[in-house]
């Protein structure tokens, strides 16, 4: 069941929908199909591309890993995680108990870590992340945390905000700290302009108020701290500088009107920029706001602001602190265009049309990094109830605006009177890498791709499902997404690319790439790459005819290859014409009105790779009928007139060496960018191409093993074939096509696994023989790898990217169908589990071990240098955590199997701290423990050494393994005081380490336990001493005097106090009197009070505690109700007497701990009591009877 299960498991990573190459419009069918009739699709193609970008199975292992962690947010492709602190109580309150008021309640969470929620007039501020500090790590692999969510709540502050008939929101609330500022400011605006500051969150009643604007409705406030002011904007784009000053300590408000109510177009503009744009209400209306954003800060202090409204874009510059304005230009044509390609692209309509009825609502407006990003819903209801969604990308140029794309979006909603604002609702937040789309209910996130969004929506999408939750605000903060959720508070979404947590079964499975393991123990090479400059002999290319090509194919890839062709034969002049003109056509707008392609030269560069890695050989007959079939291998640049299929991929290879010094050479190496790779990656085409050059050189390694191992390849070959459903036709075998379609080389690495996994299933028992299978397998695939190891190191530096910004994971580490990564972490679990752990014969054991020791590090270097390629995206943080993770399982898999040396290699290379202390332990190898502190002292080995050791409670062994390290424990001590006295104590020092222990004794105040034990070890340090230390254990004797005193506290009288009677805490003796005498504590008797009375030795004022000690004992009894005759028997009777009668028997004078009557008589702890006769005749009769006892006593003693 479990071998089963496991294969099926597997097995679903193998039926994600297909990856094919896509095929640009226009250009021949170069679309791979099966020779003979068979469905080439079944496998996906790794390094092709589909549809607008390379895209992995929607169903691949690491989609299908990614978890999340929030129960109501749905995720399948993104990790969910809470962010900063807790949300304060008061606004968690206000979120939950809003009612029906709770569409009136609004938040905002802004980039410097401020937060704050709007309900009615209230206004609730917190930080909810703390200023980052650097610190030094324990442990170099783990980098700054990004802030997750603490146990703790930040401290909130409650405003008030100015009245208001229109409801506040967040949007007109800014909150500011600035440099030096221990308080943060405020400053509000209500939608009727009514202006509030205050200089301190902390003081709601010192504020400073202004109205200005009154009839206008406000919609935004914007800080401009280059200004030293705010821009406030009306709904109808007036503008509005606020400033605040400060006269005579008094702080005041100041405003200036930037621009008039009316429109800049005016009269006759107005109209005819509604007829431009297709506005369907009434010409006179003003225009409407829909966003403001600062766009620039110049060196000069000049701040350039863009607001758009629903007819035009302004840009505004303001300097002189505000009191300086200019209006750049307000452009109407941009919105005219965007009107144009939202008619074009989704009701086919060409302007001008001014008969169709279609509503444009604009919904956002972001500008960040120079690029104005605008989120534009359009609606055709004379054609269907549906708006449709866009995005529109464009540049400021010198007079006017720049349109830079138009993406039209996979969402529509159905929109009628009751849906409008579910329609309406939806917005952007940008960032470096992604944008995200959000509604209150969902997030999409979209990639960014030279900073234009892709259109796929589909395989990302986060929920709030829970039915009162909504998404209130969102944000980037360090380039991370956060949302606000009215439900959960802050929320972070970044991609997951993998999990760690079921590493050997395959659930975590996309790895970063990788670079060379530690060895290969290569037994086989392929033919040296020397050779190769003599094959040109076999490659037709080069008596193609470039002009034939250009002519005959008619498009991008046409173009290209022909200057290829003619870079071949030395003609640099038609390279250069050629390349130009090609750049002017890729740069040409589509005459359809579509947008402008970005990935169009990398799409045809990745065509004319993949092209010549998969072209077949022409001189080979058997091939004929194919060749015929595809017009296309009459232009084939890959093909060999070689018999031979090793020089048939020699050939190959050179032939893309050529293509590749061709792109160098004529500077379109430079303008090459990246394209999207499955659901949230972009990969850079460089990586792609060098994905297919060491596809190649894979396939040769291959090739060259097969003569030597030809059993088990032979079967892998045909398993991998008959999995893309291929049927050799005629004399053709199961290898020719293998080694055609170099495209899908990676699947051997799945076939060879499921090969093993088969023999083991086959077993009854594993055997040696199936121990050996599994490591001739393993010889295969790890000599395979070396080679594409070594020459991705030779070759590093022409398949160089021009930008380092991009992620970097090759095919060796990619998971799904499009790598091998699973492949390897599969044989990995099958090496240990059926093979070293399965087989006693020493030398197959031992090349098992090491064999895993070289897949393992495969794996990790892979993981460990994709982090590196994402250290300054969002992703980072988990990423990091989960390679940190892994990293620790595997490595423990060595150690458990007492495979130390392997584990130490690898836990040295990848700075596993932890794996190899433990090493060091097991194999109590001290000196090699001194090592690694030499070796890691940057990065404070030791002190991480040392904290393991008291994690594993055994702090006595810290200083025996580290006597001999004296700064490292000399900074263990100053970090951990309560341990310092161990150290003393080895070293003979008992005077100081008494000292030490009492002084960490008297400041304990949280178990009772540990304080007995930390007096009791000083006492008997002191005891040790040879030098005279009487007042030090007087002391000690004190302070345990007061701990047994404790100790005799009843359980249920801990209970009722809410105190643990278990883990008891340490209380002061007057906490103890305080238990003694309690009126819960109904069991005292004469005894407890008397040790309440002994513990006035210790307190600070003992006469008044003596006192309430006293008046306590009096309210235990009745001493208005008593038998006048039988008085003195009564009094025998009263807990305050016997209270004298027992310190009387235990030889104390009266006078030393027995109150004058007269305070008595005086007491307000009593009450009215004192005023009571019978109360004060058997008082005083007491203290009668009581003088009369003692002075017999006395009597008695003469």
């Amino acid at each position: 069941m479990e071998r089963s299960m496991q294969k099926q498991l597997f097995r679903v990573a193998q039926e994600g929908s297909p990856s094919m190459r896509r095929s640009l419009p226009a250009a021949s069918d170069s679309t791979r199909k099966s020779f003979f009739g068979g469905n080439a699709n079944h496998s996906p193609l790794p390094g092709s591309l589909k549809k607008a970008a390379l895209n992995n199975s929607r169903l691949s292992l690491s989609a299908r890993s990614t978890t999340q962690s929030i129960p109501g947010i749905r995720s399948d492709y993104n990790v969910v995680e809470s962010y900063g602190h807790a949300l304060p109580v008061v606004v968690n309150e206000a979120l939950t108990f809003a009612g029906q008021a709770s569409n009136l309640v609004s938040a905002k969470i802004t980039q410097s870590g401020w937060a704050w929620v709007v309900q009615g007039r209230r206004l609730l501020i917190w930080q909810y992340k703390d200023t980052p500090s650097a610190g030094k790590t324990a442990s170099p692999p783990r980098m700054g945390k990004q802030t997750r969510r603490g146990s703790s709540s930040a401290q909130c502050r409650e405003l008030t905000l100015p009245h208001s008939d229109i409801g506040h929101k967040s949007e007109l609330v800014s909150v500011f700290q600035v440099e030096g500022q221990q308080m943060a400011s405020c400053i509000a605006v209500s939608a009727t302009g009514d202006v509030r500051y205050w200089a301190s969150i902390a003081h709601d009643n010192n504020s400073v108020d202004l109205s200005i604007l009154t009839g206008q409705e406000f919609v935004q406030l914007l800080n401009l701290p280059t200004q030293q002011g705010y821009l406030a904007v009306t709904s109808t784009c007036t503008l509005v500088f606020l400033r605040v000053g400060l006269t005579n300590g008094r702080h005041s408000l100041h405003h200036k009107t930037i621009k008039p109510a009316t429109s800049f177009l005016g009269g006759f503009g107005k109209r005819f920029a509604s007829m431009l744009i297709g506005m369907n209400s009434g010409n006179d209306r003003d225009q409407f706001l829909v966003g403001m954003c600062c766009e620039s800060n110049s060196a000069e202090g000049e701040t350039v602001v863009a607001v758009l409204s629903d007819r035009a874009i302004q840009r505004w510059r303001i300097s002189n602190k505000g009191n300086t304005e200019q209006l750049i230009y307000e452009d109407v044509e941009l919105l005219r265009k965007m009107r144009e390609m939202i008619l074009l692209k989704f009701w086919n309509v060409r302007t001008p049309n001014d008969n169709a009825e279609v509503d444009l609502h604009f919904l956002d407006f972001h500008v960040v990094r120079g690029f104005a990003y605008i989120l534009v819903g359009a609606v055709n209801q004379a054609h269907t109830p549906q708006m449709h969604y866009s995005i529109v990308v464009a540049t400021a140029q010198e007079s006017s605006m720049q349109l830079e794309c138009f993406t039209p979006l996979k969402l529509n909603k159905f929109f009628n009177s009751k849906t409008v604002q579910e329609c309406l609702s939806v917005r952007i937040i940008v960032g470096n890498s992604q944008m995200y789309l959000y509604t209150p209910k969902v997030v999409y996130p979209l990639l960014l791709a030279n900073s234009a969004p892709t259109a796929e929506m589909e395989a990302e999408k986060v929920e709030f499902h829970l039915h009162d939750d909504r998404i209130l605000s969102a944000a980037f903060c360090n380039h991370l997404p956060l949302f606000f959720s009215r439900t959960h508070g802050l929320v972070s979404i970044t991609p997951g690319d993998f999990d760690s947590t079921d590493l050997l079964n395959m659930s975590s499975c996309n790895s970063p790439d990788l670079f060379a393991p530690i060895s290969f123990n290569a037994s086989f090479s392929v033919p040296d790459q020397s050779i190769m400059a003599d094959s040109s002999n076999n490659l037709p290319m080069y008596q193609l005819d470039p002009d034939d090509v250009y002519s005959e194919l008619n498009n991008e890839v046409g173009q290209l290859k022909a200057a290829f062709l003619y870079r071949l034969k030395r003609n640099n002049n038609m390279v250069n014409t050629i390349i130009a003109d090609l750049m002017d056509s890729i740069a040409e707008p589509d005459p359809n009105g579509g947008p402008l392609d970005a990935y169009k030269l990398d799409r045809v560069v990745i065509t004319i790779a993949e092209d010549l890695a998969e072209d077949l050989p022409l001189a080979d007959p058997r091939w004929q009928s194919a060749i015929e079939q595809n017009d296309g291998n009459r232009h084939a640049l890959g093909s060999s007139r070689s018999m031979q299929i090793v020089n048939q991929l020699r050939d190959k290879s050179i032939a893309l060496q050529h293509f590749i010094d061709f792109l160098h050479f004529s500077n379109l190496w430079e303008k090459l960018n990246a394209v999207p790779c499955g659901s949230n990656a972009l990969k850079p085409t460089s990586f792609i191409l060098a994905d297919i050059a060491e596809k190649i050189i894979a396939a040769a390694a291959l090739r060259a093993l097969q003569s030597k191992m030809p059993k088990i390849i032979d079967e892998a070959i045909e398993m991998s074939v008959a999995e893309w459903d291929e049927k050799p036709n005629g004399s053709l075998t199961a290898q020719d096509i293998f080694y055609v379609k170099l495209c899908k080389f990676q699947c051997i690495f799945e076939s060879l696994a499921d090969m093993a996994d088969e023999r083991i299933a086959a077993q009854n028992r594993t055997t040696v023989s199936v121990a050996q299978y599994i490591a001739d397998i393993n010889v295969i695939v790890l000599n395979t790898l070396g080679q594409v190891f070594r020459y991705r190191e030779q070759n590093a530096e022409t398949f160089k990217v021009p930008s380092s910004t991009f992620e970097n994971q090759p095919w060796t580490a990619t998971p799904g169908n499009a790598g091998v990564h699973d492949s390897l972490s599969r044989l990995i679990d099958l090496s240990i589990r059926y093979g070293a752990q399965c087989v006693n014969e020493s030398e197959l054991k031992h090349q098992l071990y090491q064999q895993i020791l070289e897949l393992m590090d495969i794996v990790l270097e892979g993981r460990k240098n994709y982090l590196e390629s994402v250290r300054d995206t969002e992703k980072f943080q988990v990423l990091q955590q989960q390679f940190e993770a892994q990293r620790s399982d595997l490595i423990s898999i060595l150690i458990k199997d007492q495979q130390y040396e392997c584990a130490a290699k690898l836990a040295e290379k990848y700075l596993d701290f932890q794996s190899l202390v433990l090493i060091c332990d097991e194999t109590q190898d001290k000196d090699r423990l001194d090592e690694y502190t030499r070796e890691y002292e940057d990065f404070d080995f030791s002190q991480f050494a040392i904290n393991w050791h008291l994690r594993q409670n055994r702090h006595g062994e810290v200083f025996e393994r580290f006597k001999g390290n004296q700064p490292a424990l000399a900074q263990f001590m100053r970090d951990h005081p309560s341990l310092g006295w161990i150290q003393l104590v080895f070293n003979g020092d008992f005077e100081r380490a008494s000292k030490v222990l009492i002084d960490l004794a008297q400041s304990e105040t949280e178990f009772v336990a540990r304080k007995k034990s930390m007096l009791s070890l000083s006492k008997l340090a002191a005891f040790a001493d040879s030098s005279d230390m009487t007042p030090q254990v007087d002391k000690i004797n004190t302070e345990l005097s007061i701990i047994e005193y404790q100790s005799n506290l009843g359980h249920d009288v801990l209970q009722n106090f809410g105190f643990d009677s278990t883990d008891q805490k340490v209380l002061k003796p007057d906490e103890i009197i305080n238990l003694y005498i309690a009126e819960e504590n109904d069991a005292a008797t004469e005894v407890e009070f008397r040790k309440a009375l002994e513990l006035l030795t210790y307190v600070d004022q003992p006469y008044d505690m003596r006192h309430k000690i006293w008046c306590a004992a009096i309210r235990r009894d009745n001493w208005i109700d008593y038998d006048t005759n039988n008085a003195i028997e009564y009094i025998q009777k009263l807990l305050f007497f016997r209270i004298i009668e027992l310190s009387q028997m235990m030889g104390q004078e009266s006078d030393s701990f027995l109150p004058p009557m007269e305070d008595f008589l005086d007491s307000l702890e009593l009450g009215d009591l004192p005023q009571k006769k019978s109360f004060q005749y058997l008082l005083k009769l007491t203290y009668e009877y009581v003088g009369d006892l003692f002075k017999q006593a006395e009597d008695m003693e003469l």
